[in-house]
């Protein structure tokens, strides 16, 4: 029944979303104009074919800087930078588990100490300040979002895995001899899960603000070079839709993270182990 409720949900809010910026963009201010209007020199026919070629409702508007509808230009966007995102989300996660897990698993308090010095250092520069070293250095645009991401998913990662290890039944898994990493996968990540996927879900939210900064960087033809050219041109059609994928998106990963959620009451806190 709650996934049934959250699915629909997520649709109502599909709807609605997709409805609202159909209006928005409808009655905004300078919808369907064209600085071609405004030639003296054209018929009332032909700027009347202008207006009809700007008719775009039902594809979510028609971008004037770009001329082409707004559909299009997000159907063209959309793979490129699903591909980057979830390139840089594999590489910043394998990153913050790498920087997390051994210190704790291993009890090794130097090595946790190293792992905060390199999980920081990425912290000190903004996602577009990251984008532009990297590219002077050619490094390749799915490493500029995963460095971006990297310093707080390291944080919260890390301080979900210190809570789990001062837990009792971690330390009872430790005092009755079980290995660094069967303690990790049984008593620390299985009841975790649920927490880990809520911060997955975050983490497709900080992924879409690092695209944009590294496709306007290194020139990428995805959803974040079209936001910023869009935002230089005041291109309001593209925006406003660009800002309902982005809610769509989001409502989607959270709906994700909450259907994981659920399985994780029905997990033992032990384990079962004896």
């Amino acid at each position: 029944m709650k996934g049934a409720a959250a699915l629909v949900r997520l649709l109502a809010v599909a709807l609605l979303a997709g409805g609202l910026a159909c209006v928005m963009i409808r009655f905004s201010p300078g919808y369907g104009l064209d600085e071609n209007q405004l030639d003296p020199r054209l018929s009332s026919a032909s700027q009347d074919a202008i207006r009809r070629s700007h008719d775009g409702i039902g594809s979510l508007g028609f971008s004037v800087s770009l001329n082409r509808p707004v559909r299009e230009l997000l159907a063209e966007r959309c793979g490129p930078t699903a591909v980057l995102m979830l390139w840089g989300l594999a590489g910043a996660w394998l990153l913050a588990a790498v920087l997390a897990a051994p210190p704790l698993a291993l009890r090794m308090p130097w090595l946790g100490a190293a792992a905060n010095a390199l999980g920081g250092i990425p912290a000190a520069l903004p996602a577009a300040g990251i984008a532009v070293a990297l590219f002077r250095l050619g490094a390749s645009p799915r490493w500029m979002i995963a460095l971006a991401l990297v310093p707080r998913l390291y944080q919260y990662l890390r301080g979900l895995l210190v809570k789990a290890y001062s837990s009792p039944h971690v330390l009872m898994a430790r005092g009755k001899g079980l290995g660094p990493g069967r303690v990790l996968w049984s008593h620390v990540l299985r009841p975790a899960r649920g927490q880990i996927f809520a911060l997955a879900a975050v983490s497709v939210n900080m992924a879409i603000g690092a695209a944009v900064a590294v496709e306007a960087v290194c020139d990428l033809p995805g959803l974040g070079q079209l936001a910023w050219k869009a935002a230089l041109a005041r291109d309001l059609p593209v925006l406003v839709a660009l800002t309902i994928l982005i809610a769509l998106v989001t409502q989607a990963a959270n709906f994700a993270a909450d259907q994981a959620a659920p399985a994780e009451a029905a997990a033992p806190a032990f384990g079962g182990e004896r």
